[in-house]
């Protein structure tokens, strides 16, 4: 016979999972691994039990308010492994009354997504458990009921699909966040920077390098040799010369938000904004974001952690005649050409500007203001953690200014409260940035305090292929040559998990499925 999944469960929690286990039976049309139906007297069950693990791709594993029983711990164990080899789904399911932060409850498996079960008639999460097993949305489901063969072997798991799935479901009735680093530029790369300090202080000849230390250790050299300030004016004027191309992953994130953001209030009612935060120093996101019609509110984050300058772009028009039109909240409009790119960056830079003080007393006039600016904004919310080409005095790049961004991060918030909590209660979608990336762990390390509040039980997802990259990048050289050891050390280490995929491409598949 063959089965759909292996129980895991402690002999404390026997009879709950003996009922769930019926269930899954007669009411899915799952066979499933259960050790009470099919071990006999005088079997080596042991040696049963190994080989139920080997062959199985999925183990459901069960979580009561007494932790994991005495032999569920190697079975967890072994399952967990073959989870990081991309061999077996593990489906975390925490029993009725039962904490998902409780501390006996092994770290690995918090990192992945628990199915709370809040009793043992719990439709909705019953239908959670079977699609964890089956791979299937229950939307998907139930649009096509027609029971699968009892006897068929379990399909391979589709990391990509499962996840676009997850999130498409999410999006029902919430929001999702996108973190967006710097991998998905191709006309000037952080290593095509990186190579033009170090030539001006001639720390390499005419050769071209085979291997470039980081973009960061590259800008600590030259802030050695000048200051901060030159440094971000000089990386400014590399960005300015470069002619960049805005990356197709930004047309369809921006595409993606603009349908997410213009659903109908019936479609169900969201509790956080959708959120885009992102290391990427240009204004390429922005102009992605006004040429898709996409009106939205951007926060840059000063160097010094102090200051956010705020944009409001309110209504944004495309024109017939190649024009866009961005109107203000005071009715004061900005209309350009859009191949002027000049006339788009001078906009993005003017409209509807303020500044305001992080860190003030609540009842100051720069606290309420703020408050005020997110109880009004226009939704995306864009948020410039390390700096804008375009403000003065923002830029976090070099080693040292990572140090003391994180070094301050103890003392004030990192962010304003009212992103922590959108990034505290989302799943997050990581593109363009490997988890090796400078940028990728100082924004993990100053967002730490909010991102580990749900973690385990909300999802978050890198998606870069392996093979995307530039040659010189030592972090792409490492997951080119270990790939499953970074995905299972991401999962282990952030609660992140890679996928092998293009970002323009997964948008595209998602925005799909959210329609």
């Amino acid at each position: 016979m063959s089965y759909d999944a292996f129980l895991s469960y402690s002999r404390e929690d026997e009879d709950e999972v003996t009922r769930i286990a019926e269930r899954l039976r007669d009411e899915a049309n799952l066979q499933v691994w259960f050790d009470r139906w099919e071990l006999v007297p005088g079997d080596p069950w042991q040696e049963k039990l190994e080989e139920a693990l080997r062959q199985l791709s999925t183990s459901v594993v069960f979580i009561g308010r007494k932790g994991l029983g005495n032999w569920q711990a190697p079975e967890v164990r072994a399952a967990l492994n073959r989870n990081a080899e991309r061999r077996m789904r593990v489906v975390p399911v925490a029993l009725p009354g039962v904490d998902v932060k409780d501390e006996r409850i092994p770290l690995f498996l918090k990192n992945l997504d628990f199915c709370l079960l809040r009793s043992l008639d719990d439709q909705p999460n019953f239908e959670r458990l079977v699609a964890g097993i089956t791979g299937v949305h229950p939307r998907f489901a139930r649009a096509a009921p027609a029971a699968r063969p009892a006897a068929a072997a379990p399909e391979p798991m589709d990391p990509n699909r499962e996840a676009i799935a997850y999130l498409q479901g999410h999006l029902e009735s919430d929001a999702i966040s996108f973190f967006v680093g710097r991998g998905l530029m191709s006309a000037l790369t952080p290593c095509d920077i990186a190579e033009k300090l170090l030539r001006s202080l001639e720390l390499i000849g005419a050769e071209q390098p085979a291997m470039l230390p980081s973009l960061d250790l590259a800008a600590n050299y030259y802030a050695v040799k000048s200051d901060d300030n030159r440094l971000q004016t000089d990386v400014a004027s590399i960005l300015r010369q470069g002619h960049l191309e805005i990356p197709e992953a930004y047309g369809e994130l921006a595409l993606l938000l603009r349908d997410l953001c213009a659903r109908p209030a019936g479609r169900g009612r969201r509790r956080y904004r959708h959120l885009v935060i992102t290391s990427v120093l240009d204004t390429t996101i922005e102009q992605a974001f006004l040429r898709a019609g996409v009106g939205f509110t951007r926060f840059v984050q000063s160097a010094s952690g102090k200051r956010l300058d705020i944009n409001l772009y309110d209504q944004v028009e495309l024109g017939g005649s190649g024009f866009v039109r961005v109107t203000e909240r005071s009715g004061y409009h900005h209309s350009f050409p859009l191949d002027s790119g000049d006339d788009m960056d001078r906009v993005i830079e003017e409209c509807d500007a303020r500044s305001v003080t992080l860190g003030q007393a609540a009842g100051s006039p720069d606290a309420t203001q703020l408050a005020t600016i997110f109880s009004e904004l226009r939704e995306p919310i864009l948020y410039k953690l390390h700096g804008s080409l375009d403000v003065r005095d923002s830029f976090t790049l070099s080693t040292e200014q990572y140090y003391e961004a994180v070094s301050r991060s103890p003392s004030h918030k990192a962010v304003p409260e009212q992103i922590a909590q959108i990034l505290s209660n989302t799943p997050i979608v990581c593109l363009g940035s490997r988890i090796l990336d400078a940028d990728f762990r100082l924004s993990y390390f100053l967002l730490r305090e909010c991102l580990d509040v749900r973690r385990g039980q909300i999802r978050r997802f890198a998606v870069h292929p392996r093979d995307l990259g530039d040659q010189r990048d030592c972090s792409h050289q490492m997951g080119l040559r270990a790939w499953s050891r970074l995905a299972n050390w991401a999962t282990t280490r952030y609660g992140v998990e890679m996928l092998d995929m293009r970002s323009e491409l997964f948008l595209r598949q998602l925005r799909g499925a959210a329609r």
